[in-house]
């Protein structure tokens, strides 16, 4: 781990893991995923920061946060003997020591989390363009054959007829992880919301 200061004291985060441990364990049935979002709503992680930021930021910050806890659960559960904590893009599962991943498998990810040099060095820029590469990398779904009226599209992505493109990406990207199915949300929505966001982009 590195020596970079936490955003938060040491019992606080001690105390966030021990919480998180019981959700963990307490969660039913026994060894089914778990959502990245019902962990954060029920832990009701709040980071306080005197600079002005996005909600895209405030998001990450608190998901980095959660990360950096469940990487340092997943080792300590390992030196234990206890199970694998598998840890995957917004989902977890706590795995019986014979399904653990080869020791190098999340290495990478793993050192990401553990290092608190990454929490602050993602600037407001650098966050746009990890979500507008991760977004680009999703394999497009089969959009409907119609054409949705723009009145739907414009209320799915709740914009008015005077929007702007910086806004209509905005709203894209805030919906599109609350609707993900990775993030517990419909298949049908999430459609319906990329087949907006077309629309409005081509008309636009």
């Amino acid at each position: 781990m590195t020596d970079t200061k936490a955003p938060l004291a040491t019992p606080i985060l001690n105390l966030l893991q021990g919480q998180l441990e019981s959700l963990i364990l307490g969660f039913t049935p026994a060894h089914s995923p778990i959502e990245e979002q019902y962990l954060l709503a029920r832990l009701g992680l709040k980071l306080h920061n005197d600079t002005l930021q996005s909600a895209d930021l405030a998001r990450f910050q608190q998901h980095f946060v959660l990360y950096h806890l469940l990487y340092r659960i997943q080792q300590h559960w390992l030196a234990q003997r206890h199970g694998y904590l598998a840890i995957g893009l917004a989902k977890l599962q706590l795995l019986p020591l014979t399904q653990a991943l080869a020791p190098d498998a999340d290495t990478g990810r793993q050192d990401y989390y553990l290092n608190w040099q990454n929490f602050y060095a993602m600037t407001e820029q650098l966050l746009d363009q990890h979500l507008a590469a991760f977004w680009q990398q999703l394999p497009r779904p089969v959009m409907p054959a119609d054409v949705m009226p723009q009145h739907k599209a414009l209320a799915l992505l709740g914009l008015t007829p005077t929007f702007t493109l910086q806004q209509l990406k905005k709203a894209y990207r805030s919906k599109a992880l609350q609707l993900h199915p990775d993030r517990g949300g419909e298949q049908l929505q999430f459609i319906l919301l990329q087949q907006a966001y077309q629309q409005l982009l081509q008309s636009g």
